[in-house]
Order: C-alpha cells, then sequence, then structure tokens
C-alpha cells in the first residue's frame, strides 16, 4: 500500500486483502477432493461396475461452496466481467470515481440485500435440518447453504477494500499496489 493512503484506510486494505487472499489460497484446496471423488466415481463405474451414491453430490457441493467462498478473492485480483472496452480509456481519476459510484450504488445494496437473503436461507436449513431432495445419497445442505452466505460476507468485505481503492485512485490519480 503507498505511504500517501490514509494509515487507517491501508490498514483496512491490508487486513482485508490478507482475509481474501488467505480464504482463496484454501478454497483452491477444495479441487483436490473433487478431483479425488470424480476420479474414484470413474474407476469404481468403469473398472468395478459399482458406482457410488456419493460422488457427484460431493463434487457438486464442493464446488458450489468454492464458487461462493473464492468470489472475494476474484473481487482483489480483478477476475469479475467488466466493461473494459470503455473503462480502460478513462483516466485513472475517472476509473476510481466510476468504480467508486458504482460500489457504493449498486454493489454494496446487492450484496447487503444477498448477505440477508444468504443468511435466511442457511439458518432455515440449518433448523430444518435439510437434505438434498435431488439424491438419492440425500447429505444434508446446511453447508452450502452457510457457505454462501459467508461467501457472500467475504465478497462484501472485500468491497470495502475496493471501495477504499478506487477512493485512493479517484483522489490521487493512481491505483494503490
Amino acid at each position: 500500500m503507498p505511504d500517501d493512503m490514509h494509515p487507517a484506510a491501508r490498514a483496512i486494505v491490508h487486513a482485508i486483502d490478507s482475509i481474501s487472499e488467505w480464504v482463496g489460497r484454501a478454497v483452491a484446496l477444495m479441487v483436490v477432493p473433487i478431483i479425488i471423488a470424480m476420479v474414484y466415481e470413474v474407476l469404481a463405474r468403469k473398472l468395478f461396475i459399482a458406482p457410488t451414491l456419493w460422488a457427484f453430490d460431493v463434487s457438486r457441493m464442493l464446488y458450489g461452496m468454492s464458487f461462493m467462498l473464492g468470489a472475494g478473492y476474484a473481487l482483489m485480483h480483478g477476475l469479475h466481467i467488466r466493461a473494459d472496452f470503455i473503462y480502460r480509456n478513462f483516466t485513472v481519476k475517472t476509473q476510481g470515481r466510476v468504480d467508486l459510484i458504482l460500489y457504493i450504488v449498486l454493489f454494496t445494496p446487492a450484496m447487503l440485500f444477498l448477505l440477508k437473503a444468504g443468511y435466511d436461507f442457511a439458518l432455515k436449513s440449518i433448523i430444518q435440518g435439510e437434505r438434498a431432495g435431488d439424491s438419492t445419497w440425500a447429505p444434508v445442505v446446511w453447508p452450502v447453504k452457510t457457505a454462501f452466505a459467508v461467501g457472500v460476507a467475504l465478497l462484501l468485505l472485500q468491497g470495502v477494500s475496493e471501495i477504499l481503492k478506487s477512493w485512493y485512485a479517484a483522489t490521487r490519480g493512481k491505483w494503490p499496489s
């Protein structure tokens, strides 16, 4: 973070970005059990003619969890979709202003709505002991629904960091690095 950024903003951005980086790296490891489950399923099905009841569900749930939990990491690294063909021709100050306005007006309210909905969704699932109705194995689904709410919370948290970075770019004419 640049020296001319406000110390509180610099500390907040550093803390949030560190959390997003750590979570993103941890979530990347979820691909290992997904691969193991799929390889096991293929071998069991093709070599032993003994398909599993659980492999598809495990891979689907872990993929969904990794997708949501990694969203803040993706935002931090600029991996979300953006209309770059217009945006890249703006000055850095204009880019910062556009990002700042969009984060405050569109992103934050949408994430707050999704956080509330995700929390209610997960809580209801936990209370009911909900199980997957589209599976013979019928695993509990509250971990996936909870991961959705946690993922939205992490994405909203990363949004705070992006707002502070956008403010810096809008006022200083350069992006913090």
